[in-house]
């Protein structure tokens, strides 16, 4: 009984890592890339990627202008005019090879800005006048010990 739980939990290990498996896939830069924040050159530089390196494609924005990717521990977007991936034994330019490799296509939804670790609060959450002699009451005497 023991075998076919273990053997059961290892079919449903392997049924859940094999579709993420089957989304990545190795690409190569050509270039020097900046890894940014988002897709486009208005976010933040992330670091940048080697001419040459190896990396990982998560998935391409619809038109496969951007490509979210991994490498060497960092996430990020870079731009697939400096990436390649191996299709029928050659390097082609992942614009041209995502959708017959099968890159699936992601949608970036922008965060939203910092807000310094609060949110603005309405005008009327402010500080107000209390009413005369508002506030704590004097604590009362202690008894004397005995």
């Amino acid at each position: 009984m023991r075998t076919k739980n273990i053997a059961a939990m290892l079919a449903l290990l392997l049924g859940i890592s094999l579709p993420s498996l089957a989304e990545a896939a190795n690409a190569y830069a050509t270039g020097n890339v900046n890894m940014r924040t988002g897709p486009g050159t208005q976010y933040g530089r992330v670091g940048t990627i080697p001419a040459g390196a190896t990396l990982t494609i998560r998935g391409c924005l619809n038109g496969y202008s951007w490509c979210e990717v991994t490498f060497a521990g960092m996430r990020g977007w870079a731009s697939s005019n400096y990436l390649q991936a191996t299709y029928q034994n050659r390097r082609r330019p992942i614009i041209h090879i995502g959708p017959v490799i099968g890159l699936p296509i992601i949608v970036h939804r922008p965060r939203p800005p910092h807000w310094g670790g609060h949110r603005p609060r309405p005008p009327h959450w402010g500080h107000r006048p209390r009413p005369p002699h508002w506030g704590h009451r004097p604590r009362p005497p202690r008894p004397q010990p005995r």
